[in-house]
């Protein structure tokens, strides 16, 4: 704890600590952190900084710090600040609050500032020995465990905690795919994933928009997936000032042959959103290891950006979520079974 001592500020780590998870949200593994010594979360807070906040509650909301705050919090997990934003996204340097004018602060607002709470994988987390249920803090309000082949979403119904997605092993090997296009181009791959989600959301190709229902990512991602692939061969092309009117008119063609003509359509637009760039062309200006950085129309990429804020479609890519309650014989109604 942070103790004082004869007027001054002593950091010392808590006496139990418990293990981090990639991409939990802060707020959660705070309220773990506390339960594992027997605090209240407001008493453990007290020890990181000012803030208010009468109910905090993990599954709702996320908890911020500025950069004082958060090398008290790192103090207190005996960990260096490195290992606490290496897996805590919300302490990383963008989502930083500003810094207080009279010591650390924190805030647990009633919506999280960017990205959405989805419940984590309790077969990882109980694999890591941990016992509280998880909340992850994600772009989207899903999430694909590909280790287990479980589904997630921010739903806070703990009768249908995840969908087991053994009946549809296309669903994981395609968020495998996604996670290694993501991997290998980075901020660029989220960028052609979320256009892609953007182009089977055009009118021509007549697809049910993201959110309507909450499974349709189940329905889409192997053919979005599929769709990002294409668009990074001339993508990447463009960022390296080797791409003309003609090379898209080919490209555009090409995979119309591979994906059908509502895509080669939706694609169409989508190019006109992507124009060629000036400048003189290079055989590689991304070595290999060397991640190309979105250009215009994708300037800034936010680690929490959701799909929706990432995308440049000028056309709607979010539906109406179903207001149905996922339990029971009601399933099927809501779309779990229909994927």
């Amino acid at each position: 704890m942070l103790l004082g001592v004869g007027g001054a500020v002593q950091e010392r780590s808590l006496p139990l600590q418990v293990r981090f998870v990639p991409g939990e949200s802060t707020g959660s593994y705070v309220t773990r952190l506390a339960a594992r010594n027997g605090l209240a979360v407001n008493r453990l807070l007290d020890s990181v900084g000012r803030g208010k906040s009468k109910a905090v509650d993990p599954r709702y909301t996320e908890l911020y710090v500025d950069r004082a705050g958060r090398a008290r919090l790192a103090a207190l997990t005996g960990r260096p600040v490195e290992d606490l934003t290496r897996a805590l996204v919300s302490t990383r340097d963008e989502q930083l609050l500003p810094d207080g004018r009279s010591g650390p602060v924190w805030a647990w607002p009633w919506q999280p500032r960017g990205g959405y709470l989805v419940r984590g994988c309790a077969l990882c987390t109980a694999g890591r020995g941990i016992e509280y249920p998880v909340w992850l803090i994600c772009p989207d309000p899903w999430h694909i465990c590909v280790r287990h082949g479980r589904f997630s979403d921010n739903s806070r119904d703990d009768r249908v905690p995840f969908i087991d997605l053994a009946p549809g092993p296309h669903v994981v090997e395609a968020e495998r795919r996604r996670l290694k296009l993501v991997r290998r181009l980075g901020p660029l791959g989220r960028v052609l994933m979320a256009d892609a989600f953007g182009v089977l959301a055009h009118p021509a190709v007549n697809r049910p928009r993201l959110g309507s229902p909450r499974t349709e990512p189940l329905r889409l991602l192997a053919t979005a997936v599929e769709v990002a692939y294409a668009m990074a061969r001339i993508e990447r092309a463009r960022l390296e000032h080797r791409v003309t009117e003609d090379d898209y008119v080919r490209w555009r063609g090409q995979v119309a042959k591979e994906l059908g003509w509502k895509i080669g359509h939706a694609l169409a637009a989508w190019s006109q959103q992507h124009p060629v760039l000036p400048g003189e062309p290079s055989v590689r200006s991304h070595p290999r290891g060397v991640r190309p950085c979105p250009a215009a129309p994708h300037e800034q990429v936010g680690e929490t950006a959701s799909i929706d804020e990432i995308t440049c479609v000028p056309w709607e890519v979010g539906g109406r979520a179903s207001s149905l309650r996922l339990s029971g014989d009601r399933m099927e109604a809501a779309g779990w079974g229909a994927w």
